[in-house]
């Protein structure tokens, strides 16, 4: 894609955010005097030099050029510190935002719109693709826009100096800029193609992790081994071929503005040499052609660094876009709701995955959802998470549709302990508080108890044991027990249960469900279940039939 394309699409929308507006319209006024110091110290210099050779100058009157001079040059360094501190400063707010804003979006999207989506893709470009973006925002702007603000008034002022070197300069920057953009056109695609390549390796690294028990067990781990070694070379080769045209790139751009300000020198010199300009013009148009081109020079780089962070973007930008469950605004009206839905129809990949599902939650009861898998049975619940839209039909909540519903408001209404909770690799205690995160250390110790967490009190420091990755140390019973201190510290009115003892002896089945007893009082119960011991806790069981069968009930 052509350098110029830079300025349009995601890029475009990424240059258009007001922490990177700000920082262009400072890198401008960094610029301008950026220029002004350049002036300043390349005139004094030209003084020193002018004075020496015509045998005016003395030791002391040239030391205060010579100061002058070293003071606009440290002064030069220090706007462009500013300048790129205030470059990584944005960068930083950006990357910040992006990594909040995807996180909400996926949030929003929940399990149904997320669908399709490979976790290590996803992963990669939360963490590796955010991180380009700062080749955008921290080398991009302020490298483009000094080479928009420095050259052109640096040849403006060769142009009064000497029109002749002046017009030599403009040619030789249109030309450095053309090089820049036929080899860019080239970057572009390989910048991409290594970007895709970094997302199907992580995401079947992350594949091949899950399943890598699996693997092992029935003798597959070896294949695994060459997938990944294969994928793991096309990325290399593409990260190769970026270098490549990196510094082929960075060549072109040396060798062109090598030999423009050698032009310059020679048409200068041969002016001089003949008479027809001062020493002093030509020796200040000498000094200032090589600060015509740094910026450029400067620019191919910071356009390779930019190139890379385009694909990021594009796929950024594409999951912050998709569309999610329709948002309303309506409060939850309080006290235990009830639940309903009414001929809801969904569909997923033109298949019919509820077809007329009619079921009644009162406030209060317990139900529990059986049935073969496939059934529709969790999307039935994604739809009562407001994690998704029925394509016909309607969720009722006090006889209000899900659409018309604050969706926040009312999932911070509803307890869901899943069939494998996910644990932060937090303490025991932050962990129990994602169910309320302002409960006291009481009411912590509290929901523990209550869940039968007994085994807390064993671990080397308490509630405030780190639980690691994943909480890899503890049992299926022990991650259940969190979980359902989780519920209890929510104190939720609707509490949805998907297989909570799949993976439970019966001795420890036999605690959990005493635990999820006492968590149902007072509260609407919804338990999806394929086990029969669960189903004792229930008021009703509902089987739910596959789409293209009747649908039966209790």
């Amino acid at each position: 894609m052509p350098a110029a394309d830079l300025t349009a699409g995601p890029t475009a929308r990424l240059l258009r955010l007001p922490p990177v507006r700000r920082l262009a319209a400072a890198c401008v006024a960094l610029a301008v005097v950026v220029w002004a110091l350049l002036l300043v110290q390349w005139s004094l210099v030209t003084a020193v030099v002018v004075g020496v050779v015509e045998g005016r100058a003395t030791p002391g009157s040239a030391a205060g050029l010579l100061a002058g001079a070293l003071a606009a040059w440290v002064g030069r360094a220090g706007v462009v510190g500013l300048r790129d501190l205030l470059a990584a400063r944005a960068s930083s707010r950006v990357r910040r935002d992006a990594r909040r804003d995807l996180a909400l979006a996926l949030l929003r999207l929940g399990p149904e719109g997320a669908e399709g989506e490979r976790a290590g893709e996803l992963v990669t470009t939360a963490t590796e693709g955010v991180a380009k973006l700062d080749g955008v925002v921290a080398r991009f702007v302020p490298g483009a826009v000094t080479a928009a603000v420095v050259p052109p008034l640096v040849a403006a002022a060769v142009l009064v100096l000497d029109p002749g070197a002046g017009g030599l300069l403009v040619l030789g920057g249109g030309l450095v800029l053309v090089f820049l953009w036929l080899v860019g056109t080239r970057a572009a695609r390989s910048s991409r193609e290594q970007w895709e390549t970094l997302g199907r390796l992580g995401a079947l690294l992350v594949d091949t992790v899950g399943v890598l028990p699996v693997l092992v067990s029935t003798g597959r781990a070896r294949g695994s081994v060459r997938w990944l070694a294969d994928i793991g070379e096309r990325y290399r080769a593409a990260t190769m071929r970026v270098l490549r045209t990196a510094f082929l790139s960075g060549f072109v751009l040396e060798f062109g503005a090598t030999l423009c300000t050698a032009l310059v020198a020679v048409t200068v010199g041969v002016r001089l040499f003949e008479g027809q300009l001062p020493f002093a013009t030509a020796l200040l148009v000498l000094l200032l052609t090589p600060e015509f081109f740094a910026p450029l020079r400067a620019l191919g780089a910071d356009h390779h660094a930019a190139l890379e962070g385009r694909p990021a973007a594009e796929r950024l930008f594409a999951l912050l876009d998709r569309a999610g469950p329709a948002a309303g605004g309506r409060p939850v009206a309080p006290g235990v709701p009830a639940v309903a839905w009414d001929a809801v129809v969904l569909r997923r990949d033109g298949r019919a995955v509820l077809d007329g599902f009619d079921l009644a939650l009162p406030p209060g009861s317990r139900t529990a959802l059986v049935g073969p898998s496939g059934a529709g049975k969790t999307s039935a619940v994604r739809l009562l998470l407001g994690f998704g839209d029925p394509d016909a039909g309607a969720v009722l909540v006090d006889g209000v549709p899900m659409t018309e519903l604050d969706r926040d408001a009312w999932r911070a209404r509803v307890a869901y302990v899943p069939e494998r909770p996910w644990l932060l690799p937090g303490t025991v205690a932050e962990n129990v508080r994602l169910g309320r995160p302002d409960a006291t250390d009481g009411e912590v110790a509290t929901a523990l108890e209550r869940a039968g967490a007994h085994f807390v009190a064993r671990l080397p420091r308490g509630v405030d044991t780190p639980l690691g990755e994943d909480a890899a140390r503890l049992s299926g019973g022990e991650r259940l027990r969190i979980a359902l201190a989780r519920a209890f510290v929510k104190d939720a009115a609707l509490v949805v249960l998907d297989e909570p003892t799949a993976q439970l002896d019966a001795g420890t089945e036999a605690d959990v469900l005493a635990a999820l007893d006492d968590l149902a009082r007072g509260r609407t119960l919804l338990t999806v279940t394929h086990r029969e011991a669960p189903l004792a806790l229930h008021d009703r069981v509902v089987t739910v039939a596959a789409p293209d069968r009747p649908r039966a009930a209790a």
